[in-house]
């Protein structure tokens, strides 16, 4: 006697949850009918249980159903798993055909049965949203997404695109919605529909909070809006990077910089930059020029030796030597604003924290420069640039190179500001945003490249030193 095939849902039923499974029942246990054992299987495949049933929408020629099939190990039931949840208010259509068989190889009859899928009226809500509320440290060119409960309805996701006036169902912004963040494109979605990012235009605002909300607008897949507005009431909050270098063998390398620089004396020139020595014991630098070949060592900023003094330094391989040391000692595991500006002159003043710290003349004006070192020194080999040491140690943030001598007042302006001041922009008493030639802002937090944020994209390399919290945080 052949083994009979119950079906579960039933033939017939209605209001069938769209999460559920489906299992065919068999009296006895069963095999292939060419004796073989059963085994579980993708629907699809060549062998296994997934290929002995048909799963389709509607009837036996509607949209196959994707799922993976399963029998338990007394060979009496088979489960067969959607791939995702079955469609709302929807016939589906199951079949096995006479390709089992019992241990006497008596095969079943061809069985099948159509039931119908609940009416959804349950509306989606917010699952999760990267960065998550609270975050911090996330990084200025990270995604925002939002996973909702379940599949959404792809023309009611929307975003800000075309300015940052505030548009969408998914906003994000840092001033309470009065301005939105302006995305690339409208959200991209993944997860079956679940999933939404959204990539904006521009690296995200260090040290700022951002907020996010996803409006009732938003509808699953059978137009069930939210029944109410998600906000995430604290937001999240771009990180402040730094790289910190251990004084041994860490430093950056930006030459390109010094092509924007005028080649016969490379002035008028300003540097700034923010410093957290770690050590106050060794002569260090902070960063510098050079001439490769033949050497030279041009402008340069330096900290420590015993007295935990800054100082300026150059010197054209003659008797030219420049050196002024900070009229100040200053405190090593503490941040300080170092600048050093020189004009067409050649006369310079050293800036610590904002004030004047020295003064200094006959400053290099050789020209000819072609080497920009971060937190490490270089000396005379055989004519060229090499034997490098005087390794920084502790944390270098904000570096920022002009072909202008910036004023006292500008120079103020930065210190005052922290990091919050971008200089590739005016703004108040700072006005030498055209003469910027190289910006540094440390804020990838990974990777071995230091992006220049001026117009002129010379990309630093990185060589050993970390990522690390920066001013911001201190």
């Amino acid at each position: 006697m052949a083994p009979t095939v119950t079906f579960s849902p039933a033939n017939g039923a209605t209001g069938v949850p769209i999460s559920n499974n489906i299992t065919i029942i068999f009296s006895e246990a069963v095999r292939n009918i060419d004796n073989t054992v059963l085994t579980d299987s993708n629907s699809g495949d060549a062998n296994g249980v997934g290929s002995l049933i048909t799963l389709r929408l509607n009837n036996t020629y509607g949209t196959n159903i994707a799922f993976y099939a399963t029998i338990d190990t007394n060979k009496t039931v088979i489960t067969i798993d959607p791939t995702n949840n079955l469609p709302h208010s929807q016939a589906v259509y199951v079949v096995i055909g006479a390709t089992v068989e019992d241990s006497a190889g008596n095969p079943i009859t061809a069985a099948n049965a159509t039931f119908t899928t609940v009416q959804e009226t349950t509306g989606p809500t917010v699952s999760s949203v990267y960065p998550a509320d609270n975050q911090n440290g996330v990084s200025i060119s990270d995604n925002i997404s939002v996973t909702f409960s379940e599949a959404m309805e792809p023309s009611y996701i929307t975003t800000t695109t075309s300015d940052t006036n505030c548009a969408g169902t998914i906003r994000v912004s840092s001033d309470n919605f009065s301005n939105c963040v302006r995305m690339s494109s409208e959200p991209v979605s993944s997860n079956s529909n679940r999933t939404w990012t959204l990539d904006p235009v521009d690296n995200l605002a260090v040290g700022t909070t951002y907020k996010i909300i996803v409006t009732t607008g938003v509808q699953d897949t059978v137009g069930n809006p939210m029944s109410s507005q998600y906000d995430n009431s604290s937001g999240f909050t771009i990180a402040h990077y730094a790289l910190d270098f251990d004084g041994t063998d860490d430093n950056v390398s930006a030459n390109g910089v010094t092509t924007e620089l005028d080649l016969s004396d490379n002035l008028p020139l300003s540097v700034s930059a923010w410093v957290y020595p770690d050590n106050g014991t060794k002569e260090q630098l902070i960063f510098g020029f050079y001439q490769n070949n033949p050497f030279n060592q041009g402008p340069g900023v330096w900290f420590g030796s015993t007295v935990r003094k800054f100082s300026y330094y150059d010197n054209d391989g003659g008797s030219s030597a420049v050196l002024e040391y900070s009229s100040n000692t200053y405190s090593i595991n503490n941040w300080h604003h170092v600048v050093f500006t020189i004009g067409d002159d050649q006369a310079g003043v050293l800036y610590v924290n904002g004030s004047s710290a020295g003064t200094f003349s006959g400053a290099f004006d050789s020209g000819g420069l072609d080497m920009f070192s971060i937190g490490v020194e270089y000396d005379n080999v055989s004519g060229s640039a090499g034997n490098p040491e005087q390794y920084f140690d502790g944390k270098i943030d904000e570096v920022a190179v002009w072909n202008d001598e910036l004023t006292s007042a500008e120079v103020t302006a930065i210190y005052n500001s922290g990091y919050t001041l971008d200089v590739s922009s005016n703004s108040g008493l700072y006005v030498s945003a055209a003469n910027l030639q190289g910006y540094y802002r440390f804020n990838e937090g990974s990777g071995t490249s230091l992006q220049d944020n001026s117009s002129n994209s010379n990309t630093g390399t990185i060589t050993g030193a970390i990522w690390t919290t920066g001013l911001v945080s201190e």
